[in-house]
Order: C-alpha cells, then structure tokens, then sequence
C-alpha cells in the first residue's frame, strides 16, 4: 500500500490549495468548493490511515524480532533452522537458539570471506566438519537507517555423506589388455606361458589390494569389476601395474605393454561401454597407458615412453584394398588437411592425390590458407601442368561436393583442426589416415579410419598405402619428393621416430624419383629467417631438467616456420632434453614442443589443448596473454615430472 500513500498526499496537498484560491475568488463556487473540500478530507483521511498502518506493519516486525515474550518471537527463537540477522558488512545483530549452537563469531565474513551479502544468494559451506546450504536474502525497512540481511543455514551434512558413499561406491569396470602380446608370440624366443601367467599374478594382486575381483576373457585380457573409490587409489597411483608389468622377463628384449581402460558411470552396463570406449582411445593413442572415462571426461596416465613401430602389413593391405573399392565408384575425391597444413600433410595429400587418379577419379586438394610451410612446394606444383587445376578453396569444394563424393583427411584426426569443418560436416564418405595419438574428439563418424600412432607421419602411412593400392601404381617423381619431404619434416631428416618401415617407405619413394635436391631446397632458411632463429634460440631460459622455454622477441612477426625450427635447433643444444617456443600468432598463443624421446611432449602439451606426439607436438591457447600461456605451459611441465612413476 506504500506506493500510493506518496501520490495521495500530493493530490490532497494540490486539492487544498485550490480550495483555498477559488473560495476567495468567486462566491458562486462555494457549493462546489464544500463537495471538494470534503473530497480532500477523506484523501487526507486516506493518505493518514495508510501511513499509520505502514508504520504499525514496521513496527510489528520490528517487535517480532525484539521482543521476546511474543508469541512470533518465540516461534522464530526456538525454530530448529539455524536464523541470523546481520548488516551487509557481515557483523551479527541478532540469532536465534538453533545458530547459537552452530555459529557463535561476532562476524559472518568468518565463515563466508568472499560471499556477497549485497544480494540474494546461495552457497554451500563446511563449518565445523558439518555442510551447510547456507541461503540468505535482504531485509529491508524503509525508516531503518541500515539495511539488514536474513539468512538462514540448512544441514546437508547427511545428505552429503550418502552422496560421497554413492559416488564412491558406483560400480567401474576395468579392461586391461596385453597389446604386444601377439607381437612378441612370432619370436621363438618368447616366454609366452610365463609371461602370461606373470601379468595375471600382477592383475590378481592389484584386484587383491582394491576389493576387486577379475576374469580372463583371452589371453592377456582381463575383465575387472571395482568400485570407484578403488579406482581413485589406482589413480592416485598412477596404474603402477603398467610399470611393475615393464620388468617382466619375456625373453625378446622387448618389454610388456599394457593398456587399461577404465569406464565409470551410474550402471554397470553403461560403465562397460565406457571402457571399451576408453580401450579404443588407449590403443589409438599407442597403447602403453592407461585411460579413464567418467562420463564425456577422458583421464590419461602413462604412455610416456616412445613405441616401437609395429603396425601390422596384413591392416595397411585390407585398408588399401577397401580404400581403392571405395574410390572405384566415386568420380571426386576431395582430400583435406590440417590448417596451417605442413610438409607431411601435403606429401600424404599428394599421395592420395595419385590413387584417386589411378582410378580414374577427379582429385581436388583444399586449401583455404596455405601458408608459408608449403609455399615453395605450391609454387613447383604451379609448374607441372597436371597439378595446376589440384588445388581449390573450401567454397568451391561445398558449391561441387556431391552424394557420392568421397572426403579423405590426412594428417589429422580432430574435427577442430581441419581446413573446413563445414566440408567435414556435409561429407557423407568420410576417410581419415593420421599418425598422431588419438584424443578425445576425434572424427568418430566415418566410412574409413586408419590410424597408426606408431607410425613416423602421415606420408609414410601413405606411401605404404600406395604400395598396396595397386601393383602398377606409378608415383609421379614430383608426388615422391613431397612425400619424402613429409617424412623428413617428421623425423627431423631421419634422426627421430624411425623404424625400418620408415626406411622402407624412403627407398620406394627414391626409387620411384624422388629429388634429394629439391627437398633439401625445401628446407633451406634465407639469412633474415636464421638470424630470427637465432634470437629465439638465445633468448631461451633452460632449467635444471633440461628443459629449454623461448619465446618471439616482442618486435620479430610471428612465423610458424621458425617457431618449429628454433624448437628443433633448441634440441641441438648439449644439456637440452625438451623444448618449448612460444609465440603470439594474433587471435592465440602458439607453442611448438620437441623432445629427444626422454620427455613426452605430448602429454604436456595435451593438457592445453593440443596433441601431437612423444617427440613433437604443438598447442594453441586462445584468450590468454603471453604470461598466462608460460605459466600455464609451466604448470603443465610441472605436472607431467610429478606424474612420473616411482617404482
């Protein structure tokens, strides 16, 4: 009623004041100015009694909370909710009985040092090893000269501990899985049966000590079931049992690898899928880890040390096989990269390139940016007529894509990543080749999925994809030294990740015409270019575990080029295991990381976002300035030593 007390008495005040004009102005109006003034009467009348009945509200209230031989008093005195009433800086006025046995400091800023009192809110809060759902609101009296806040405390502390025991007694199922079992069965020289029989025993102990029981479904792969706090400690631990499985004697020189998955949801069947989900994403990943997924969140452990390159020639043959049948009865194939695409993304693109026109079918490579990495070798390609009419831009590729039209990703595997997402998105036939680990969003959608993170780059992946795709396939000589040029970008020119299939895959591609000259022309930096690798490479700042952090001098432009060389020359460096340059490329920070093979690069960088392998690999941050993105890279380093292991 409030509201209209003030406009009352406006109009009382205003009524009376022309009362008073027209009565000694005109005589004739008297009648009619009586009927008004009675008329101001009873708005005045009005205006008092809404007035008097606000003030006695007011005071009532006031009463209420003072007096405590009232009936309402006594109510709210002996309510067994905790109530207290304070002023917005925190400092108590009033409580009842209930919040004098919970609370009893003079100031609320005890308990709640950053909540807001200003305005209406709720926050759960630990008070004297109880919870608390504390909820407070404003308590405002128009004639009080200070404004006060009611707020009223609820014990959750019951309900938090069945939750705590729900969570920690959900049901987990565990998938644990001997990955170079088969491998290591082709030498003679294998302890199979001992083998076996040593894993199960460090299986049947871990289940022993986390209340958990366990079945082997095959030889070297187990079926574990514990609950979630079980897992916690084996978190906690790090999945030691991949490590204690390491020094198993299997009579090859090679050492036991293990991959466990672990799937944690609200039923069993659902935790069941979840691990065999997280399997998946461990042996895409290289196996030799151990993966947890808890809802849509991924947890990875392990996978620290360099694989041996064992894919398997019976997958490249059935994959080349359907790959052809595939392109057979398409007339487009359009093959698409990474952004900011590289040497190894163009030599696997020019790879594809040549299968598609084996079979008769158009193939389109698009590039949106090309960037500095493959200028020369668009260039040289702008010189061979054949490749002249290759390239298109993503606008041109959506106005052509047609139903039957194949997509063909090379050196990628995460949707975020490639050149057109809105070309990923319209593709019906999806085909994707990658060497890198697998992560958590990777293109799960498609017609077609090699990945082998074991393998040196995408170009070596190809170049055996053409050796099975058809015995009469002729690589042009330009389309060889690309995909050389991709092999050695990756292995920094056979130094690092090489296997005998690299060297394989080298031989075919220099048989077939590949130009030692123009990769080597490929990679050779003008004078400016390697006076700014220089400054980065002096600016680096090494701490004592070997590791080297640079960054671009604030008036050198960023280029992604010398980014990637200075971290490679880092490592040139005696003392440097592992290197990381940072960059500001405009809309983020860039680092390109590099490691001898000691550190996993990839792992550090993962946690910001990025991914890559043991040896290389790169992020990007994205709103954060220079400062935040080293601390940040900083944090994550400081992590992964801290993760290590310890036997």
């Amino acid at each position: 009623m409030k509201e209209y007390r003030a406009p009352l008495i406006i109009l009382t005040v205003f009524f009376a004041a022309l009362c008073v004009g027209f009565w000694f102005y005109s005589h004739a109006l008297k009648p009619l100015i009586l009927v008004i003034a009675c008329c101001v009467l009873v708005l005045a009348m009005l205006a008092l009694f809404f007035s008097s009945k606000h003030r006695e509200m007011e005071q009532t209230m006031d009463e209420v909370l003072s007096d405590n031989r009232s009936a309402s008093s006594e109510v709210i005195e002996n309510l067994s909710i905790p109530w207290i009433i304070a002023n917005l800086s925190g400092k108590v006025v009033w409580r009842n009985k209930a919040m004098e046995e919970v609370f009893t400091e003079k100031s609320l800023q005890i308990a709640m040092p950053q909540l807001d009192l200003s305005h209406p809110s709720t926050k759960q809060i630990v008070w004297n090893g109880s919870n608390y759902q504390v909820m407070h609101m404003p308590l405002v009296r128009e004639h009080a000269k200070k404004d006060l806040i009611l707020e009223y405390w609820i014990d959750r502390t019951e309900a938090v501990h069945y939750r705590s025991l729900y969570t920690d007694e959900r049901p987990a199922v565990m998938l644990i899985s001997l990955d170079n079992f088969e491998d290591m069965a082709g030498d003679r020289q294998f302890h199979g049966t001992a083998v076996l029989a040593e894993v199960e025993k460090l299986v049947s102990e871990m289940c022993r000590k986390n209340n958990a029981i366990y079945c082997r479904y095959e030889s070297g792969r187990f079926l574990c079931i514990a609950e979630a706090q079980s897992v916690n400690e084996l978190e906690k631990a790090r999945f030691n049992l991949m490590e204690y499985a390491r020094h198993i004697e299997t009579g090859t020189g090679t050492p036991v690898s293990l991959s466990i998955a672990v799937g944690m949801e609200q039923r069993i069947a659902q935790s069941e899928k979840s691990a065999r989900m997280a399997m998946e994403l461990a042996l895409g990943r290289g196996g030799d880890q151990a993966v947890v997924r808890e809802g849509a969140d991924y947890r990875y452990y392990g996978g620290k040390n360099q694989q041996d390159a064992r894919q398997s020639r019976v997958k490249m043959r059935l994959f080349a096989k359907a790959l052809r049948q595939l392109f057979e009865s398409s007339s487009d194939i359009y093959i698409m990269g990474h952004k900011n695409p590289d040497m190894d993304c163009m030599g696997a693109a020019m790879g594809i390139a040549t299968c598609a026109e084996f079979v008769n079918a158009r193939p389109h490579l698009v590039l949106e940016d090309p960037g500095a990495a493959i200028a020369d070798a668009l260039e040289e390609m702008q010189k061979i007529g054949v490749y002249r009419s290759l390239v298109i831009d993503p606008e041109t590729a959506l106005s052509q894509y047609r139903s039957d039209s194949v997509l063909v990703i090379v050196d990628t595997q995460r949707p975020s990543t490639v050149e057109s997402a809105r070309l990923l998105e319209t593709a019906h036939k999806v085909v994707v080749i990658d060497h890198h680990r697998r992560s958590a969003d990777f293109i799960d959608e498609t017609t077609l999925h090699y990945t082998e993170s074991r393998a040196s780059s995408a170009s070596e992946m190809v170049t055996e994809v053409l050796q099975y795709f058809a015995d009469n396939v002729k690589p042009s000589a330009f389309a060889c030294s690309m995909l050389l040029s991709g092999i050695s970008l990756d292995t920094k020119q056979f130094a690092f990740n090489v296997s005998s299939r690299t060297f394989e895959a080298a031989g075919y591609l220099r048989k077939n015409g590949a130009e030692i000259s123009n990769i080597s022309s490929i990679f050779r930096n003008d004078f400016d270019q390697y006076v700014e690798i220089s400054r980065i490479v002096e600016s680096a700042k090494i701490d004592e575990r070997g590791i080297a952090v640079s960054c671009f001098p604030e008036s050198m432009p960023f280029n992604r080029i010398t980014q990637a060389q200075a971290a490679d020359q880092l490592l040139k460096i005696r003392g440097i295991n592992a290197s990381f340059v940072v960059g500001d490329e405009g809309d983020c920070i860039s680092i390109s990381g590099r490691s001898l093979g000691e550190i996993n690069v990839q792992l550090i960088l993962e946690r910001l976002g990025g991914g890559g392998h043991l040896t290389m690999a790169g992020a990007q941050l994205r709103d954060v300035s220079m400062e935040q993105a080293i601390g940040a890279l900083e944090a994550s380093i400081d992590q992964q030593f801290d993760s290590v292991s310890v036997i």
